[in-house]
């Protein structure tokens, strides 16, 4: 495993921890707009803050799958070297 390997893992992985934050805070958005809302059809959540939940947890999801390939990717290269000075 080179030092660009573990780069490459390293940005995957802070940017899959930064989408999902993303995503966490704009389902608590919408979470406390319905709390707030008490029946109130007119103080609910907006369309367009449920198309961002929507994107958020896509680009949220799309980054933890490639992180968790890249790193699984990596794992196979490392067993495979191993095996082969064994």
């Amino acid at each position: 495993m080179t030092a660009l390997d573990l780069l490459n893992l390293d940005v995957l992985l802070a940017r899959s921890v930064l989408l999902r934050a993303d995503y966490l805070q704009l389902q608590s958005r919408i979470s406390a707009s319905l709390a707030r809302r008490n029946g109130d059809a007119g103080n609910g959540p907006a369309d367009g803050d449920f198309e961002e939940l929507i994107i958020a947890m896509s680009r949220s999801l799309s980054a933890d799958a490639r992180y968790l390939c890249t790193l699984s990717i990596t794992v196979r290269g490392i067993i495979e070297r191993a095996k082969a000075a064994a």
